[in-house]
């Protein structure tokens, strides 16, 4: 399972028995609502997940509960903070069902860095990823409306074409914006009404991307 992880997928074929002698990890198991990682504790392994889902969720000085992202297996999580100088976990992560871990201690990952280049190569990718998604996150949260959200998502999409397909379903969408899918389709069949656009399933054929530039 370790090797689905796209940390260590582009590990070759010929070095993962080598691979896995180096690594220095542990398995861990968790049930529904267990919180695996704490906000504000020090993060000093690389968690892995290898089965199951989790939910983070930041807490503001009020004791409101944000969420912050949905993470399936087999993927990592906050790689991005394993290396930060201050390396405390800025959300908690929370199980949505049972789940399984695998957890490498950080100086044990450095190793494998120095040691594997594709490794460190895909770490290194995987963050620059996690800061491109965050830096789409910010600029939706900007939008304060669900029309400007979405219509900034997609122009986007599109790539400037004008018929293209979502690579998200409308429930993973909603969930980016923060807002129920019902919410999100009401705003998506009005902008079919006005001649905006054109749904069809995932396919969205633009009419007049002008209107869309102008909602936000």
């Amino acid at each position: 399972m370790i090797f689905q992880c796209p940390l260590c997928n582009s590990v070759p074929e010929d070095q993962r028995e080598d691979f896995m002698r180096d690594v220095r990890f542990s398995v861990k198991n968790y049930q529904k609502g267990d919180v695996i990682v704490t906000q504000g504790t020090l993060y000093e392994s690389l968690y892995i997940l290898i089965r199951g889902e989790i939910v983070t969720e930041m807490a503001d000085e009020k004791g409101d509960f944000m969420k912050v992202a949905h993470i399936s297996a087999p993927n990592p999580l906050a790689t991005g903070f394993l290396f930060a100088t201050n390396n405390r976990s800025p959300v908690s992560a929370i199980c949505k069902m049972p789940c399984t871990a695998v957890v490498i201690p950080k100086e044990n990952v450095y190793f494998l860095m120095r040691k594997y280049e594709s490794f460190m190569l895909a770490f290194l990718s995987y963050i620059s990823n996690r800061v491109s998604s965050l830096s789409e996150k910010l600029r939706l949260v900007s939008l304060r409306t669900i029309r400007a959200k979405l219509a900034y998502y997609l122009l986007k999409e599109s790539a400037g074409k004008p018929l293209f397909r979502l690579k998200a379903s409308k429930e993973e969408i909603a969930r980016l914006f923060s807002v129920s899918r019902p919410a999100l389709v009401k705003v998506m069949m009005e902008m079919a009404a006005d001649g905006i656009i054109e749904v069809d399933r995932r396919d969205i054929l633009i009419k007049d991307r002008i209107a869309l530039q102008k909602m936000f």
